[in-house]
């Protein structure tokens, strides 16, 4: 079958394959510690429940405003408000089918052939598929643990050039957890700034931070200029992401092109959900009870893998600051990260996400963010297969 250049290149998302290769496992009656998916895997706050009865009990299920109900948008600017140091109006706000529905429409309504996007490496893969969707060209800008996987102004530069359209932050990280300084966020905004270059953050884990709390944003930045655009939802820290919730907070105009886009392709996110995320973040109060209860959470969780890690052999694996993931570099050349993923997955029936999705080979991604017993019998696992692989080789 021919299909047309807008997707002859398109690649299934990897982590999604995995996931579901691994539930598909489970099903067939396979034993399987699930660390593939980047999602966590607890409840949502009881007020998601709530605002779903609520909709139901209403009759809300017709068509929604495309860039969101008046309700939500409002919520969210308030949201962004309370906990950045910028003043957002519901203008600014557009609201999507989850955050790759907002980022595909911004970067679909802003860049085509000939335009370039630059994307730190390790990253997550879907940055890559959406600027070649639009038909710009990805412009991958490595960094390393030295660097807390993190971009500088300086390699920007050796990058940049009269096409560069744009760069893409994403803090914390996924899959590295790496958290960018509000005075390196604030560098790269000038810097996107004098050269009028967009600036996209992608802050969907942003109050999952273990080194701040939350973790500095886009809209802390005092020296930004206008081509900037924040995305956030709901799916990581209000464990929503079955709900489908995103939003992008930018320039008026830009979300009044992106939600005309948006209303000829997916229209309005499901008006359900959206008065469920409205009511999470009404609840004030229980909403910053239900974050300060899920980062303790994976705080326990994140020192038990570290403690694990430190004594693995075949395995490096940085202390994560930020998001849901142990991040490990493989020491075994003779294997390929895919390789050990698969054999992990059907030798020891774990499931981990190879580095080469995220553009860094070597590498092996896994979600935390599950039940405690869970992640002890997964990283007890992981001990059993490198120490086996460790002794063959001896």
């Amino acid at each position: 079958m021919q299909f047309s250049s807008n997707v002859a290149n398109l690649e299934p998302s990897a982590t999604i394959a995995l996931a579901a290769r691994a539930k598909q496992l489970k099903r067939d009656g396979a034993p399987v510690v699930d660390m593939s998916a980047g999602e966590p895997q607890y409840a949502p706050p009881r007020a998601a429940a709530a605002g779903l009865a609520r909709a139901m009990s209403l009759g809300e299920t017709g068509y929604p405003p495309t860039p969101g109900i008046p309700d939500l948008r409002s919520a969210v600017a308030r949201y962004l408000t309370d906990t950045t140091e910028s003043e957002v109006a519901p203008a600014s706000i557009l609201v999507s089918a989850g955050v790759k529905q907002a980022l595909f429409n911004c970067c679909y309504a802003l860049f085509g052939p000939g335009d370039e996007v630059m994307i730190p490496a390790p990253y997550w893969p879907t940055y890559t598929a959406m600027a070649d969707l639009a038909g710009a060209s990805p412009v991958i800008v490595e960094t390393t643990v030295e660097s807390g996987f993190m971009p500088t102004v300086e390699q920007l530069e050796q990058h940049r050039t009269e096409r560069t359209a744009c760069l893409i932050l994403n803090s914390p990280g996924n899959p590295t957890g790496a958290v960018a300084g509000l005075e390196l966020i604030s560098q790269l905004a000038r810097w996107c700034d004098v050269h009028g270059i967009w600036l996209f953050s992608d802050e969907i884990y942003r109050r999952l931070s273990y080194s701040h709390r939350p973790a500095p944003s886009l809209l802390d930045a005092d020296s930004r200029g206008e081509r900037c655009v924040v995305f956030d939802g709901f799916s990581k820290a209000f464990c929503m992401p079955g709900f489908r919730i995103g939003f992008a907070a930018g320039p008026g105009e830009l979300v009044k092109k992106a939600s005309d886009l948006q209303g000829q392709t997916t229209s309005g996110a499901v008006l359900p959900a959206q008065r469920a995320a409205f009511e999470v973040l009404n609840h004030v109060e229980e909403r910053e009870e239900f974050i300060d209860a899920m980062l303790r959470k994976l705080i326990r969780l994140r020192q038990t893998g570290i403690e694990a890690f430190a004594s693995m052999p075949g395995i490096d694996v940085p202390d994560p600051d930020g998001a849901l993931y142990f991040y490990g570099k493989l020491t075994d050349a003779a294997r390929s990260c895919m390789q050990v993923a698969e054999d992990l997955l059907i030798q020891d029936h774990v499931a981990a996400v190879p580095g080469a999705s995220f553009g860094s080979p070597g590498w092996l991604r896994f979600n935390f963010a599950v039940q405690p017993d869970e992640l002890e019998e997964g990283l007890g696992r992981l001990r059993n297969h490198f120490s086996r692989r460790a002794a063959a080789g001896s």
